[in-house]
């Protein structure tokens, strides 16, 4: 992949501020989604989105709502998710972010979203341990692996970014004795497809388009 904005490429160790689960923060229950060249209500208008919030920060709100659609009655079938507008290649790309949420992962759901361009996403939640990323071009998934296994990989081209995984750090290897960075390595491959640098400024200085959303 190229380098992005003169950048060296990035690496887990560029995403160490992420945190890890005993920390309790944003991104030990998230998913983050980026997609290229459309806005934030092109984005929640793919998604087929009720909108709540034509402006609402990073905060208290936001992520009280998240897991209000836990419970009933809706058990997690619909989610709040929020949309900015971020620089990355090739001009500006929507940044979604959810709290324990994983409608982005979710090809079915995020493969109408993609139609004529790249979509990115990653998301973790610690509750289960359970982390995916995901690589969308026009509905098409290219890449579909779990960070914590990143040696067992689907999509039509399962091996394409192969090299970018092993010089972020993704343990590609079946007998392994430790477990190499996952989460912050998910943010670093997400950055090489989308040059966009993911930061905590970014994030909480951003205003988002919120609403909510079916997984279909």
């Amino acid at each position: 992949m190229a380098t992005n904005f003169g950048r060296p490429k990035a690496v887990a160790a560029d995403y160490a501020w992420i945190g890890t689960d005993e920390d309790g923060g944003l991104f030990s229950a998230y998913c983050l989604t980026l997609v290229r060249g459309i806005t934030p209500q092109e984005f929640m208008d793919r998604l087929g989105a009720r909108i709540m919030f034509e402006a609402l920060e990073l905060a208290d709100e936001f992520i009280d709502l998240s897991f209000q659609y836990w419970d009933e009655p809706h058990y997690g079938d619909v989610q709040f998710i929020g949309a900015t507008t971020v620089a990355g290649d090739g001009g500006d790309w929507t940044l979604a972010l959810e709290v324990n949420g994983h409608l982005g992962v979710t090809p079915s759901t995020m493969g109408p979203v993609s139609a004529g361009t790249r979509l990115v996403s990653h998301r973790y939640n610690g509750g289960n341990g359970v982390g995916d990323f995901c690589w969308i071009e026009d509905g098409d998934v290219r890449l579909e692996f779990e960070p914590l296994f990143a040696r067992n990989r689907a999509g039509g081209t399962p091996d394409a970014l192969l090299e970018d995984m092993r010089q972020i750090g993704f343990d590609l290897e079946e007998d392994r004795e430790e477990i190499g960075p996952t989460t912050t390595a998910a943010f670093a491959l997400a950055e090489r497809l989308t040059g966009v640098r993911v930061t905590e400024a970014l994030l909480d200085d951003a205003v988002y388009l919120c609403g909510t959303a079916a997984v279909r």
